[in-house]
């Protein structure tokens, strides 16, 4: 089974295509957030680099936010037009999910956090054990020391809100609080591809012509950040 995997969530364009687990192809790079110039080119590059068309795709998987409100925007209107086009369904993976599995390590808590401006940001919570991640907070959007809170032991931090709150983090977790390296920070759409393969297996399967982004911020907020 094909999966065109994408994230449009951050300042990285990342796609990649999957035979089931198996990636084929993929192309992460820092776009200086131009996602709505390069989308669609880079993803006829891939096609044709391993020598496939749109319609041998099966499914189509996305990194559905919570993140950036105009790279949400491209990659939902992207993924819905190539949908409708080719007849093909849909699944949404939640952002932080595909963030947190870039670390691989064991018996630690993971917190993916992301800058949500206006003093929040964008997190959940984490542990990985054998391979499976465990969600411990919903998703939210939160000033960081309310976030902060809710850790209670040694958690690896990644992601772009490391950048205004690695000080304020370090302060007040002490030893308890690991950094992740920069190259981590960003979700993946290879991770996509995996976490989007289990929900097609479990048919968990989005209606395209009523699929959103996950936002989080109360819709007058999203309104006024349009602007």
């Amino acid at each position: 089974m094909k999966i065109l995997a994408i994230d449009t969530s951050t300042k990285y364009l990342s796609l990649a295509v999957a035979d089931d687990e198996k990636v084929l192809t993929s192309f992460h790079r820092d776009s200086a957030q131009r996602h709505a110039t390069l989308i669609v080119a880079q993803i006829d590059k891939l096609l044709k680099k391993r020598r496939l068309r749109l319609k041998d795709i099966d499914c189509f998987a996305i990194s559905k936010g919570p993140g950036s409100f105009t790279g949400l925007r491209i990659g939902v209107a992207t993924i819905k037009g190539l949908a409708l086009a080719t007849k093909k369904p849909i699944v949404g993976v939640p952002t932080l999910d595909v963030m947190a599995y870039n670390i691989k390590r064991d018996h630690s808590l993971i917190a993916p956090i992301v800058d949500a401006k206006r003093g929040n940001i964008y997190a959940s919570l984490y542990s990985l054990k054998d391979g499976n991640l465990s969600r411990h907070l919903k998703y939210s959007v939160l000033p960081i020391s309310e976030f902060l809170n809710h850790i209670k032991g040694e958690t690896i931090f990644l992601g772009d809100g490391i950048v205004p709150y690695r000080h304020l983090i370090a302060d007040k977790l002490k030893r308890k609080a690991k950094f992740a390296e920069e190259k981590d920070w960003y979700p993946k759409a290879t991770v996509v591809a995996r976490l989007g393969l289990e929900l097609f297996k479990k048919r968990k399967l989005e209606n395209p012509d009523k699929f959103t982004p996950l936002y989080l911020y109360p819709r007058d907020i999203q309104c006024r950040r349009r602007v």
